[in-house]
């Protein structure tokens, strides 16, 4: 399938996908990443799409799908919080000590969600999950060495990130 042949096919139903993918995450740049998201798991499966009767139907099911994964990872996050801070507690540590790490942890979240795919994915994999190297090949389909170069411009980009905010808040100091 060349491009212009799924532009025409698939194209007309990015605003539906977008009103499911708000209304399940009730975020809008989440919405537009997911819809994006969504036209690059398409466009994977372009040789494969004939074999779909709807493909509205085969569309809303991959933003659905996808949205709810990213639920489910929201909920892991807050659980994960959740059991670091009774942890935290326990230990005594101090509440003041605590917000500054969470506050570190949310800027660190939003940055990474600022990357471009698949970047983000593979930071989240490999620094937030986990996983080898070789897993994250297997799952995104990629080569090893491929990965790594990815990771390496995803961390300098939050670096760049980084210092760049850390010099907006300098300046406000001043």
């Amino acid at each position: 399938m060349k491009s212009s042949e799924f532009k025409i096919l698939l194209m007309p139903f990015s605003s539906r996908l977008y009103r499911l993918a708000f209304s399940l995450l009730g975020n809008r740049e989440e919405a537009e990443d997911t819809v994006q998201e969504v036209y690059l798991k398409l466009w994977q499966m372009k040789d494969d799409l004939e074999k779909y009767n709807s493909l509205e139907a085969l569309s809303v099911r991959v933003t659905r799908n996808l949205c709810l994964d990213q639920l489910r990872k929201r909920k892991r996050t807050r659980q994960m919080e959740e059991q670091q801070q009774a942890a935290d507690i326990e230990r005594g540590e101090d509440p003041a000590e605590q917000m500054l790490e969470k506050e570190k942890a949310e800027i660190m979240n939003q940055m990474i969600n600022r990357l471009p795919e698949p970047q983000r994915s593979l930071v989240y994999f490999r620094h937030i999950e986990g996983k080898e190297y070789k897993e994250i090949g297997e799952l995104m389909d990629m080569k090893e060495n491929a990965i790594r170069v990815s990771i390496s411009r995803a961390r300098k980009q939050l670096k760049e990130m980084l210092q760049n905010q850390h010099a907006s808040w300098t300046d406000q100091i001043k």
